[in-house]
């Protein structure tokens, strides 16, 4: 999230709490507190960043080809609504596309396709050179499948599209930009990228067994919501509650109970990557673990590779009250409320007090933009050179940027508003929590594109997937010697990927 998105969502939380005064930007900045996150008062006249001329799409049907998944958390993609019905994500869908339509004079429509047919499905007639749709909206691994085929469009090449604008998330495209191209836009035209990242839930009276004064909210505002504090408290509350001197998952009550992926998602809290970003746009894969990383692998250990912890069925465990400490993904704020007792949320835990920032990693797998096909012109009414574009890929830029816009000032605000907001009676510090714990994600390409298989270091040594349960010493201390064995692989695949960069885009 940039620095401007940040402090608009912000603002629309302060807004909604109704204990902020806004004003004009200007030069002498005053502040209002909203909690005990001090923020300026001032807010940018949003209407004046998007400056592009309104022009009449002759009625243009935009298709967006659009992946779905299962998981009702993450199932969303926020194109179409067919109708208002009280809810506000659908209700600011809705909004979002009758001013569109209406304003520009266009249609929106979409074709769903399960997940795992995504690419399958679209390829063979991209390849025919058929016109298929002038939007994609899918995972920037499907997209990077895509674009080793020449087959989507380099963004940085449309004249009407602008990704350094602020309806895109700067740490997203910086990652996915290689070399100057990109072929996938992140930001508000969807809400996926805040859904899924990673925070931190917790028990409230469960954490109170540990110290029924402990203000956790104020420990992270005072920058000691830490590794250490977290294991203190995941030991101090776990119980043996059939009392047969066993941990038994599913049975007992664990500090800490979360997914395996959460491991990787750790080390981003500690703000390390495997790689290192280099100044020309490339990717560097040490030989060795970098310093930082092996710091916060031993940190982590604490809390990763003990018997404190549960893997398995880990949200329903934890609103059955089996775990203190929860960590998922921000969307599951949709299933929390049914937890029979008073949760928070908070983000995840750092390294150590002298970490300057929080940070949160992005779930590689719902990690999802918009693409642009290469065969946007074939559309067979022509309508983009009626419309006054080069080419439909133009066409589909111009209204991909208005449509980014119009999201991040309808479609952002009612997503906090429903999702990361639904405590908002009960709970302000939360709110808060979450805004922060959104604030500093991070993106690692060796992870997001899987190269070499890489990330599987933290699954397997971390979390005891050969085990079923937990870690221990074996796998902990394999670390380094399981990291350069898949080196050369990472490697290799990173440079396949990247000559594919150079020989793709129009």
């Amino acid at each position: 999230m940039n620095a401007k998105r940040f402090m608009a969502l912000f603002f629309a939380i302060v807004m909604l709490l109704s204990c902020c005064l806004v004003g004009c930007k200007g030069d002498e900045k005053k502040t209002a507190t909203a909690g005990n996150l001090e923020v300026p008062t001032d807010t940018v006249d949003t209407s004046k960043i998007y400056d592009a001329p309104i022009k009449d799409l002759g009625g243009h049907e935009f298709k967006f080809w659009v992946r779905t998944i299962t998981a009702v958390t993450l199932a969303t993609h926020e194109i179409y609504a067919e109708t208002f019905n009280g809810d506000k994500i659908n209700d600011a869908v809705y909004t979002r596309n009758l001013q569109l339509e209406d304003r520009y004079n266009c249609s929106i429509t979409q074709e769903t396709v399960n997940d795992g047919n995504y690419v399958a499905r679209i390829k063979d007639p991209l390849l025919a050179g058929d016109y298929v749709c002038d939007l994609m909206f899918g995972r920037a691994t499907q997209h990077a499948t895509l674009m080793q085929s020449n087959l989507l469009v380099d963004l940085n090449t449309m004249e009407n599209m602008n990704l350094s604008k602020a309806w895109y998330d700067d740490f997203s495209m910086d990652v996915i930009t290689f070399e100057g191209k990109a072929f996938t836009a992140i930001g508000d035209g969807a809400t996926l990228d805040d859904r899924t990242a990673w925070i931190m839930y917790f028990n409230k009276e469960l954490v109170a067994l540990y110290d029924p004064d402990v203000n956790l909210y104020q420990k992270v505002r005072e920058g000691k919501w830490t590794i250490d504090l977290m294991y203190e408290i995941m030991e101090a509350t776990q119980f043996d509650n059939n009392g047969d001197g066993t941990m038994t998952p599913g049975t007992d009550r664990f500090g800490y109970i979360t997914e395996y992926s959460t491991n990787w998602y750790h080390v981003n809290a500690c703000n390390v990557t495997l790689s290192i970003k280099n100044a020309d746009g490339t990717f560097t894969i040490p030989d060795s673990p970098k310093q930082d990383l092996l710091d916060s692998w031993t940190a982590l250990r604490k809390i990763l590779g003990t018997p404190l912890r549960d893997v398995a069925d880990s949200g329903t465990r934890f609103r059955n009250s089996l775990g203190t400490f929860f960590a998922c993904n921000a969307g599951t704020l949709l299933t929390m409320s049914q937890a029979p007792f008073e949760y928070g949320v908070l983000p995840m835990p750092k390294l150590n007090e002298e970490q300057a920032e929080y940070y949160t990693g992005v779930e590689d797998y719902s990690f999802c933009g918009y693409a642009i096909p290469v065969t946007a012109s074939n559309d067979p009414n022509k309508d983009w050179q009626k419309n006054g574009f080069e080419s439909g890929e133009e066409q589909s830029a111009y209204f991909l940027e208005a449509y980014s816009y119009y999201s991040m000032t309808i479609l952002t605000p009612a997503f906090f508003d429903q999702v990361c907001l639904k405590q908002a009676v009960v709970d302000t510090d939360s709110q808060e929590m979450v805004v922060l714990a959104l604030k500093n994600k991070i993106v690692d390409p060796v992870v997001l594109f899987n190269w070499g298989k890489t990330v599987n270091i933290f699954y397997d040594c971390g979390s005891g997937g050969k085990n079923g349960g937990v870690g221990t010493d074996e796998y902990w201390d394999t670390f380094t010697s399981t990291y350069e064995s898949k080196v050369g692989a990472a490697r290799t695949a990173m440079e396949q990927f990247l000559e594919a960069v150079r020989n793709s885009g129009i």
